[in-house]
């Protein structure tokens, strides 16, 4: 199968003029739509860096007659247009590596996975790949139950079908929940009398204790994270390469670590010491992870929050709650389908007290650590919101920048709450192509489905917010980012809450300006201005004057980070 990263070949000219070694390097990008995102200047005609930072703007043959005899790289954009590269919102950039050495389960558009026959071709075609000999185990990632021709996931006995002999887990598309057969069981020790975990589900065969196979938020999370992947320093590097391939094939040049272990500390820190980091990666690690809060403390004091070698920590991570497409966020009302095993009333869970919330929320604002809290119900922002007031009013002036990460369900009396407190909503909006008719008809009912990603709501209140991928959930695709907001279409083509539509422009400002903010880095990202690093993303066409329907089809050509060329189309 082709690469999931290639992209159609499409070639620009650069020329260079009388370079001369030793010399500042000077690259003047023009001929083509250069798209600012600057309100007050939204577009130019060429762009001229220095030494990877941008020093001025303006037509060719002024900015030419400002530099007079210098040497100077031409660079052509041949009609294309450019624009400030993309900031990944929320992600997960080591998972993204380990999803493309894993066995790709996804449905279509993204892969060939629609039924329990295709999950076990892919899995068996993964029993001697390089991930098989380290750990020992079948993984593959992705499937997604609703878009099954069963319409249910798997189950032990399932995946025994497909290998028995060797130890076998498969991870929900949401990354919520995971299913390991029953030799995967055994390995790890999972049987009728372990119990749930705090925050988690372990699925039992109807009327015994024996464990099904699935397993849900906390109780898959502990076993996920005791899969030997990425031990040795090989397979961490080609994991951090499969990652930023994918991420700079997308346009991105920032990518997020969302949830970091302490492996994943590790493993970046030792990425950016080899100098393997090419693009900006920012890490919020999760305090649960870290066996005591000493122990988080003394790792956060001893991690750059600085770029260095293109790493940095940017805060702390908290999850709330779970995923509604796995039926596992929090809602304050109950699902429309309950999942197998429940009955009318069930609206979710939360996945940490209250009590426990508030004392990571005291514990960041003390050490002003930005917060990134992972809210997808209502429930689970309700329980936020009213941690966060006391301690923002207490705080008064401190510029806390604190993110709800997903925050699928939004209610308007929250999103008025949120302005009040100077919060900021990071929208997974391509919950309503994927997920869409899920929601409708299954997860939410169609009141409340109409309203996921409530964008529109946002702006209407003056509240700047941001989206993104929550890649490996959805793979690195600003162009899907994009035609989410704008479109609202489902699989099936039907537009789920035309009234939460946005304009193009602040489509695109939710993964540039609005990013940046986000990240504290807007003296340095998010458009094309004086002083900001040269990080472009050429596409072939302008998202600005295509048809919203063509959105999703627009090309990265290429992936610019500091004036060097990352990525091209083509030579991937």
């Amino acid at each position: 199968m082709k690469s999931i990263f290639s992209i159609l070949i499409l070639i620009l000219c650069c020329t260079t003029v009388s370079a001369q070694p030793n010399q500042s390097k000077l690259t003047l990008y023009y001929g083509g739509e250069i798209i600012t995102m600057r309100d007050d200047k939204p577009t130019t005609n060429a762009v001229l860096v220095k030494d990877g930072q941008i020093i001025a703007l303006g037509g060719k043959s002024q900015l030419l007659r400002s530099i007079r005899s210098q040497a100077i790289e031409l660079k052509n954009l041949q009609g294309k247009t450019l624009l400030p590269a993309f900031i990944d919102a929320h992600g997960h950039f080591l998972n993204v590596g380990i999803f493309a050495q894993s066995a790709n389960l996804l449905p279509r558009p993204d892969s060939l996975v629609h039924d329990f026959s295709s999950m076990r071709t892919m899995l068996r075609s993964h029993l001697n790949s390089p991930q098989m000999i380290e750990t020992g185990w079948v993984i593959g990632m992705g499937y997604d139950n609703a878009q099954l021709a069963e319409l249910r996931h798997p189950t032990a006995q399932d995946l025994d079908k497909m290998i028995a002999d060797k130890p076998v887990m498969v991870i929900h598309q949401s990354g919520h929940l995971g299913v390991v057969n029953t030799k995967g069981l055994e390995v790890l020790g999972i049987n009728a009398n372990t119990p749930n975990p705090p925050g988690g589900v372990i699925r039992r065969i109807e009327g015994t204790h024996k464990p099904n196979g699935i397993l849900e938020e906390a109780a898959f999370f502990q076993v996920v994270f005791q899969l030997p992947i990425g031990k040795t320093q090989e397979s961490l590097m080609a994991m951090v390469k499969a990652g930023q391939d994918a991420y700079l094939a997308a346009g991105f040049a920032t990518a997020q670590e969302g949830r970091a272990t302490q492996a994943n500390i590790l493993g970046l820190n030792l990425a950016a010491q080899k100098q393997k980091l090419l693009i900006d990666v920012v890490s919020y690690p999760d305090p649960t992870f870290f066996g005591s809060d000493d122990a988080f403390a003394t790792m956060m004091q001893q991690q750059p929050t600085n770029y260095q070698n293109n790493y940095r920590v940017g805060g702390i991570k908290l999850s709330l709650d779970g995923s509604p497409q796995a039926k596992t966020a929090w809602l304050v009302h109950p699902y429309h389908i309950p999942p197998e095993g429940q009955d009318d009333t069930y609206h979710g869970y939360p996945a940490m007290e209250t009590t426990q919330v508030a004392k990571y929320v005291d514990f960041a604002f003390a050490n002003r650590w930005q917060i990134l809290a992972h809210t997808n119900g209502d429930a689970a922002s309700d329980q936020l919101l009213f941690v966060m007031k006391p301690q923002i009013q207490k705080a008064q002036n401190y510029d806390h920048r604190t993110v709800l990460i997903h925050a699928q369900v939004l209610r308007d009396d929250q999103l008025d709450r949120m302005k009040r407190l100077n919060m900021i909503p990071s929208f997974m909006s391509v919950h309503t192509f994927y997920w869409g008719d899920w929601h409708r008809d299954s997860v939410l009912g169609e009141a409340r489905a109409k309203r996921i990603s409530p964008a529109q709501s946002a702006l209407d209140r003056g509240i700047l917010y941001t989206s993104h991928n929550d890649a490996p959930v959805t793979l690195p695709n600003a162009m899907m980012i994009l035609s989410s907001q704008v479109n609202r279409t489902t699989r099936s083509g039907a537009v789920l809450g035309s009234a939460q539509r946005v304009s193009v422009w602040n489509a695109l400002k939710a993964i540039t300006t609005n990013a940046a903010y986000q990240y504290g880095e807007e003296d340095k990202k998010g458009s094309i201005a004086v002083g900001k690093n040269a990080d472009f993303v050429i596409l072939d066409r302008n998202p600005l004057k295509v048809d919203p329907s063509q959105l999703s089809k627009i090309k990265v050509i290429e992936t610019i980070k500091s004036d060097r060329r990352l990525f091209r189309a083509g030579t991937e």
